[in-house]
């Protein structure tokens, strides 16, 4: 399931989706294992990594690096 969303980062209306475990599990290592992560989505854009908070964009933070998406390569 997707969710339609203006992203900050790339500045123009992108779906998210819900974070998946591992995902998850590296936000909790950002901010702490108390930390609540089953409403955080993430932009689906190549080599982006804003996530929010479902209904709260204010609460929203950045990936690490590892879960960069690279574009498809031309063919």
């Amino acid at each position: 399931m997707t969710i339609s969303r203006m992203c900050p980062t790339c500045r123009s209306r992108q779906d998210f989706r819900q974070l998946n475990d591992a995902e998850k599990g590296a936000v909790r290592e950002e901010k702490g294992d108390r930390h609540y992560v089953h409403d955080l989505w993430r932009c689906t854009a190549d080599r982006c990594l804003t996530y929010f908070r479902y209904g709260n964009m204010s609460d929203r933070g950045l990936l690490p690096e590892k879960f960069r998406k690279e574009p498809a390569a031309p063919e």
